[in-house]
């Protein structure tokens, strides 16, 4: 996985958790779903094994002792549970899969007042989440999020993850 899409699933992921107080406004999401896909036809899921979050989430010290894997998957299926969306230990109507990353070095311009500009480290998050066919393998639905991983503490990181996978799973 590249880092470019690693740090964008990161930043999603640190975005989701800024609900309550918590600033959310660099977060942004975008979502996709098939234009022949009836998703109120889908009922049960289950999520992917192989999905989670890379070792650049998983090493930050500011998140030492938080489970993001555990995090991210009980906010999708406290989500999809309230569309009536089951999950299942096999035969599911769809898969679930995600991906979140950070990208610890990414690298932004910053104008200041008078208009010079300065190049900062700013490290980048990012999740991705799709909905899966489970007879065709085809993608019925697909979103992103990708915001500033801000290091912050760690209720407030919770809060940014929940929001954004909130935001990623509206509409559906």
């Amino acid at each position: 996985m590249s880092k470019m899409f690693k740090g964008a699933l990161i930043a999603l992921m640190m975005a989701g958790l800024a609900g309550c107080g918590v600033s959310t406004k660099d977060i942004k999401v975008e979502t996709v779903k098939s234009d022949k896909a009836n998703l109120k036809g889908y009922k049960t899921y289950e999520i992917i094994e192989e999905s989670g979050a890379d070792n650049s989430l998983k090493k930050d010290k500011t998140l030492k002792d938080y489970n993001v894997d555990a995090a991210i998957e009980h906010t999708i299926v406290a989500e999809l549970s309230k569309r009536g969306k089951v999950q299942v230990k096999k035969d599911p109507d769809f898969f679930v899969a995600y991906v979140a990353g950070a990208d610890m070095n990414a690298m932004k311009i910053k104008l200041d007042a008078k208009g010079r500009s300065t190049i900062e480290n700013i490290p980048e998050a990012a999740i991705l989440l799709m909905l899966v066919d489970a007879d065709t393998g085809s993608i019925l639905w697909m979103s992103t999020a990708e915001g500033e991983f801000k290091g912050l503490p760690i209720e407030a990181q919770r809060e940014r993850l929940k929001f954004t996978i909130k935001k990623m799973l509206k509409g559906l």
